[in-house]
């Protein structure tokens, strides 16, 4: 029983220390580089995610990063996609195996999936609205980006 006293209290101190962390950390945009900001947004993404797949019971809507590599390419690449469109495209792709739907292209699993987006975006938005934390990692993101475009 203490250590689920112990390990609830961590849980409920985790996003104070980060925060605190984060603020300790502060940085000048203004004197990164491009690579620079680039690795920071790819922090703040990968932070968005961790707290939305932590705050949202539907595991369908979580975000899920892993590594891929374009047709025609050698360099591998990481892609972050809510769960509902990786299935989706696992299912198109096995169907069209067997013969018994075509494939889609990005803009045929946009459409098939739009719904899904509707309440993924809903998800994004009410968690925004009702945790300060994940609000704050938006701002800092869209900084980053808005920088980003500002030098590039």
């Amino acid at each position: 029983m203490k250590r689920l006293t112990v390990a609830v209290c961590c849980l409920c101190l985790l996003p104070f220390a980060m925060t605190l962390q984060a603020a300790e950390e502060q940085i000048d945009i203004d004197a990164m580089t491009v690579p620079q900001l680039r690795g920071e947004i790819e922090k703040i993404e990968k932070e968005v995610y961790r707290v939305f797949n932590l705050r949202t019971p539907d595991e369908s809507l979580h975000v899920t990063c892993h590594m891929y590599t374009p047709t025609g390419s050698n360099i591998s690449r990481e892609a972050c996609e809510p769960n509902f469109l990786i299935e989706a495209r696992s299912r198109n792709a096995r169907a069209y195996q067997d013969g018994f739907d075509e494939l889609l292209d990005t803009d045929g699993l946009l459409a098939e999936t739009s719904s899904d987006f509707d309440r993924f975006n809903s998800a994004m938005e009410a968690l925004n609205e009702e945790y300060d934390y994940f609000r704050e990692l938006n701002i800092i993101l869209a900084v980053l980006r808005g920088r980003l475009e500002e030098i590039r």
